[in-house]
């Protein structure tokens, strides 16, 4: 009678050990949010470089539909891996002063 219940008791907790595991689902990466100026946009692949070399793709070309070489953007992406994933892009102003850090002139 002890095996017996000592075994359900492994197999229980091994249940929610993986349980666990797959409620998290698979690594999604991290993320990253940068302000750079594009360098390079194929629209047939969804693909942008911006002028650091960082490289970003997306699913939906709707994204770049505004974007253009040259242009100041902030990008927030997934890194997963060897390949960046585009979750959102956008124009930043003139004015902006989006990459600059509060301590620059420390």
């Amino acid at each position: 009678m002890r095996y017996p219940m000592l075994l359900a008791t492994m197999a229980f907790g091994v249940a929610m050990s993986f349980g666990h595991a797959v409620a998290d689902g698979p690594d999604s990466g991290s993320g990253a949010r940068e302000v750079g100026t594009v360098r390079f946009i194929d629209r047939a692949l969804n693909l942008i470089q911006l002028q650091d070399g960082t490289e970003l793709r997306t699913t939906d070309a709707r994204m770049l539909q505004n974007i253009k070489e040259g242009m100041r953007v902030v990008v927030d992406f997934t890194k997963d891996g060897a390949r960046n994933e585009l979750n959102s892009i956008a124009p930043v102003a003139a004015d902006s002063q989006a990459d600059v850090s509060p301590t620059a002139g420390i």
